[in-house]
Parts: structure tokens; C-alpha cells; sequence
């Protein structure tokens, strides 16, 4: 059987971000709310992982450097200054399981019209515009293009997707639909 190819975009410092245990539980925490390095080690704490402040710090920096997370917010506290940070981006953990491909191939089937009719567009009206981006990420001007844009394109789809699923009215029914899925089946 034909299997679709599934693309997968990794920018080496997200790659560095998310290969430490730890640096995934700290994204974990902070998608509840904004904390503090201190905030952060207590929860650590509670999930019974003890780390020190300055390895928390150094897990931070990692995931900033990764563009993972971000400085939100800033209080002075008794002379000094507490940091508070957050996800950068809607990061989702699943194990994914050996059969995904032919789970999803049925809806990329359907996908595919629409989304070749939108990428043909983009490609048409924009290709000069697509062609200036790819370029400004070559790191020298003798370098091989590296995909940069199949890499533009397929970061535009994803971040496109993601606004989406932020949206209320598709917020709504992806809830019911997790309530639905939580339900047990009735065989």
C-alpha cells in the first residue's frame, strides 16, 4: 500500500529545546499559566523532579533559545526582579501511534484538493515574495537552498492552522468533540 508522506519541520534549536525530559515538563507547567523560575521549580517539586533554580534557569534559556517560550511579564519583588514566563507557541505531546498514517491518510485525501488549490494560489500571487523569504535564510550566498521554501510554506500552513484552531467557533466544536471522544463507546 502507498503511504502519504508526512512532512515534519524541526528547526535545530526547537530540536535542542525539546530533547531534554525536563524541558518538557516545564513547557507542560507553563501552558497553564505564566510562572516565575521559583514557580516553576515548586511545581517540578510536586510532580517529584527536584531541580535548583539555576538549573531551571538554564532549562529556561534553552527553550528561549528555542522559541518555545518567552519573558511575559516583570514585578519588582523586595529589590530584585521576578521573571514570568510563557509558551511562545501551542506545543501538543501525544505518543503517536505506529498505524498514524493510515489513520489520517483518509483526511489528508480530502485535504489535498483544497489545500493544492490554496497552495497554487500562494505560490502564483506570491512567488517572488516566497523567493525573497527562502532567500533571507540562506546563511551565506553560496549555500545550497536547503528547502528554505517548502520550509516557508509548510511553517505558513502550520502557523495558519494554529490561528485557526485558536478561533472560537472551531474552540467550540473541537471541545465537544474531545467531550465525545472521552465518552465510552457503546458496543
Amino acid at each position: 500500500m502507498w503511504r502519504v508522506s508526512i512532512p515534519h519541520v524541526f528547526r535545530l534549536d526547537e530540536v535542542k529545546a525539546l530533547s531534554d525530559p525536563i524541558r518538557l515538563a516545564i513547557l507542560d507547567i507553563l501552558k497553564e499559566k505564566p510562572m516565575s523560575v521559583q514557580d516553576i521549580v515548586d511545581e517540578l517539586r510536586r510532580r517529584g523532579i527536584d531541580k535548583s533554580i539555576n538549573a531551571v534557569r538554564y532549562h529556561l534559556k534553552v527553550l528561549k533559545e528555542g522559541g518555545l517560550i518567552e519573558l511575559v511579564g516583570v514585578e519588582e519583588v523586595r529589590g530584585g526582579v521576578l521573571k514570568y514566563y510563557a509558551p511562545s507557541k501551542e506545543v501538543y505531546f501525544y505518543d503517536e501511534p505506529k498505524e498514524i498514517t493510515e489513520i489520517v491518510e483518509p483526511f489528508i485525501n480530502i485535504l489535498t484538493p483544497y489545500v493544492k488549490k490554496g497552495l497554487e494560489e500562494l505560490i502564483t500571487r506570491y512567488r517572488e515574495e516566497l523567493i525573497e523569504a527562502a532567500k533571507s535564510l540562506k546563511p551565506c550566498p553560496y549555500c545550497y537552498t536547503q528547502h528554505f521554501i517548502e520550509h516557508i510554506i509548510l511553517e505558513s500552513f502550520k502557523g495558519a492552522v494554529g490561528r485557526i484552531l485558536k478561533e472560537e467557533d472551531i474552540l467550540n466544536e473541537l471541545r465537544e468533540m474531545h467531550r465525545e471522544a472521552d465518552e465510552p463507546s457503546q458496543m
